[in-house]
Order: C-alpha cells, then sequence, then structure tokens
C-alpha cells in the first residue's frame, strides 16, 4: 500500500461552478466520482492503494465540499457536463472513470454522451431504480426505493434533517445500521452538510433515469460492480445493465454492500486498478 504522497489542490472553473479538484500520484489517469451527501473525501481509503501506478483525480461535485453551485434546480445532466468539461480542462488521456452511486449514474452518462473522454468505467450501484419497474416481480422494489426517498426528502424539508439523512441512508441507499456501524462521525456531518444539496438533487426528474440502451455504442469496457451484502435492489440493477449494455462484466465484491471505498477499501481498489490495467492494455503505443 502506498501512502497518499504529494496532492495537488486545484480550483478548476467548468461551465457556472467552480470544482474544488485534488490530483495525486502519477501514471495513467483514475477519475473518481462521489454519490450523494459525499464530497472527494469519500476516496481516501482507496487513493493510498492507487497513487503508487497512477494519477488519482478526485473532486467536490457542485453543491457539495468546497465546490461552488448556483442557485436553481440541478440536475444529472450538469453533473454530466461539468465532469466532462473537468476532463477536457486537465487534459487527461482516456482516463478509466470510477463512479459510486449517484457518481455511478454520472459516470454511466459521461460513457454515453462523451465515450472520447474515457478510456473505461468503473460503476458501483447506480440507484437506476426505474430499471426494476419493467418487471412486476421487481416493481415493488423500486417503488419502496422512491417512497424512502420521498420520506427523507419530507424529513429534511420539515427541517429534521439529521434524521432525513439518516433515514435515505439506513432505508434508501445504503441499509440497516449504515449510519451507527459504517459511518464515522465525519462522514455523518458531511453528510448532514450536503442534505440540501441532497435534496435538490432528489427534486430533478431526470436522476435516475439513465437508460442502458444509451451505452449500446460505448466502446471501451464497462465493470459493473455490487456488494453481496447490500440491498438486494442494486444487484438485480447490476444484473440488468450487465445484461444489456455489450462492453459491460459484472463484478462481485465479497463481504461488501453500497460503500465497498468505506468497507474494503483494498478490495476495491484492486477491481479498480485492475480495470485501469485493462484501459492500459488498450491504449495505441505512445
Amino acid at each position: 500500500m502506498s501512502g497518499l504522497g504529494m496532492s495537488q489542490a486545484r480550483r478548476v472553473r467548468v461551465n457556472d461552478v467552480t470544482l474544488a479538484v485534488q490530483i495525486s500520484g502519477c501514471g495513467s489517469p483514475i477519475v473518481l466520482v462521489h454519490g450523494s451527501l459525499d464530497d472527494h473525501r469519500s476516496w481516501q481509503r482507496v487513493i493510498p492503494y492507487l497513487t503508487g501506478e497512477h494519477q488519482v483525480v478526485s473532486y467536490d461535485r457542485r453543491g457539495h465540499g468546497e465546490s461552488t453551485c448556483p442557485p436553481g434546480q440541478g440536475t444529472i445532466g450538469q453533473d454530466c457536463d461539468d465532469l466532462a468539461e473537468l476532463l477536457r480542462a486537465l487534459d487527461l488521456e482516456a482516463p478509466l472513470v470510477v463512479g459510486h452511486s449517484y457518481g455511478a449514474s454520472m459516470a454511466l452518462l459521461l460513457g454515453a454522451h462523451h465515450p472520447e473522454l474515457t478510456g473505461g468505467l468503473v460503476i458501483h450501484e447506480p440507484p437506476l431504480f426505474m430499471l426494476l419497474h419493467a418487471d412486476k416481480t421487481t416493481r415493488h422494489l423500486a417503488e419502496l426505493a422512491s417512497e424512502h426517498i420521498r420520506q427523507a426528502a419530507i424529513l429534511i424539508s420539515q427541517g429534521a434533517v439529521e434524521q432525513g439523512v439518516r433515514y435515505f441512508v439506513d432505508h434508501a441507499a445504503f441499509g440497516s445500521g449504515t449510519w451507527d456501524m459504517l459511518f464515522t462521525p465525519e462522514i455523518r456531518q458531511t453528510c448532514i452538510a450536503h442534505a440540501d444539496t441532497w435534496l435538490d438533487q432528489s427534486r430533478d426528474p431526470d436522476r435516475l433515469s439513465v437508460r442502458p440502451e444509451l451505452l449500446f455504442g460505448y466502446p471501451h469496457r464497462i465493470v459493473v460492480s455490487h456488494g453481496d451484502s447490500g440491498p438486494i435492489a442494486y444487484a438485480l440493477i447490476t444484473d440488468i445493465l450487465a445484461a444489456t449494455i455489450p462492453t459491460a462484466h459484472r463484478h462481485i465484491i465479497k463481504g461488501a454492500g453500497h460503500a465497498p471505498h468505506l468497507s474494503h477499501p483494498q478490495e476495491f481498489a484492486d477491481l479498480v486498478r485492475h480495470s485501469a490495467q485493462q484501459v492500459s492494455l488498450q491504449r495505441p503505443p505512445s
């Protein structure tokens, strides 16, 4: 395991926001995209396993951490555009883009709309619950997830911010007991601080509508991972994505749930490293 080594903090202006960016290590590039309620620090347990061989870029999405956010309803399309412009601004050559949860949905959308900016994708448990609506045997899971999100939004809107965020974490996103047993006090405070941004995100009608067919023409390898100890809905979503996207490959992280970067950082880093090696093999010789 390598240490973080030299880490460079940058501010990068893209579209109508300024993004806080961290760059560590050297070598072939890997870009990490955090999920809901997080910021770039959510990757701290994974990055030290990657920086010995790779240049690792993490950043705060708009409205998170030290990045800015203009007023008005935000959309997943804006987040995707921010990521695309960030990759262009940093002039990265075919990076592996790794996304967790909402960040995984963003990575898929990036691959669909800007395949030329990436060399491959690793996506862990994107919350594409709409995919479960098509089958009557799984529709109840999609409806349950939607109801949990609605209840969390009501609590936050009524001022019960910590209660609402905790409800979302334990019931809608990660699984029962995550708030107390996996999240540190620092992570909990980060989640609470981003409650307003999450509430805005929950009102975006397009946030869960990334469709697998958008990736039918994606030319690079996509690794779709899920844990075997988390909510069953994510495993079913992973199955659908792996079965319908031509370049997608399913990977199970044993013992992990929705947050392997927190609970199983070395195992998740191993998956990312292996995927980055596949990207390197596909690059033309310089």
